[in-house]
């Protein structure tokens, strides 16, 4: 493992991981651990590493835009969509809301999506793929978009991979929770 996944493990391990409960996750089941990402990919050395990994992993994918789901992908929307500012290929950020807004433009998908672009979508934990593929199949009705890869910065490896398989779609991990565990 890299010096920079090393760091982005150590802040996750100190401010994103609790052990020993019975968490209920967004798949419905229940384990034994729990990634609260939020204070992670908020710390500015966190925020910085999720950006910078991000990139670095999707360097040799054609992409327009970075996108996914509110709450928890916005905050890494954001951190990769400031990351790329000023490189080669600036990706503008979009979130996809869990429901359809029913006042003003009534849009599911809000901000800077490229219609027909080659989107890529990001998400803090992935356990099934379900949350992030609500995000792809917003960008596919909405915007038209082709979504070639899912950047996850944890992976609990319990199935996202080959749900997105089936959809065509790389699954591409920062880390997995085989990097957690002692």
């Amino acid at each position: 493992m890299d010096d920079r996944k090393k760091q982005l493990r150590d802040i996750i391990a100190a401010k994103s991981l609790s052990r020993g409960g019975d968490f209920k996750l967004a798949s419905g089941v229940t384990s034994a651990y729990y990634f609260d990402m939020k204070p992670s990919v908020m710390d500015p050395d966190g925020a910085r590493l999720t950006g910078e990994l991000i990139l670095e992993a999707v360097a040799d994918i054609e992409l327009d835009c970075v996108g996914g789901m509110a709450l928890g992908a916005v905050p890494i929307v954001a951190t990769v969509a400031m990351a790329s500012s000023g490189g080669a290929r600036p990706l503008p950020g979009f979130l996809v809301r869990k429901e359809v807004k029913e006042r003003g433009t009534e849009k599911q998908v809000e901000g800077n999506m490229v219609k027909g672009g080659q989107v890529l979508i990001v998400e803090d934990v992935t356990t099934t793929g379900g949350s992030a593929m609500q995000a792809v199949d917003a960008v596919r009705r909405e915007g038209d978009g082709h979504v070639p890869v899912v950047v996850t910065v944890v992976d609990r490896l319990e199935g996202a991979e080959e749900t997105f398989k089936k959809e065509g779609i790389r699954l591409i991990s920062i880390l997995t929770r085989k990097d957690f565990e002692d």
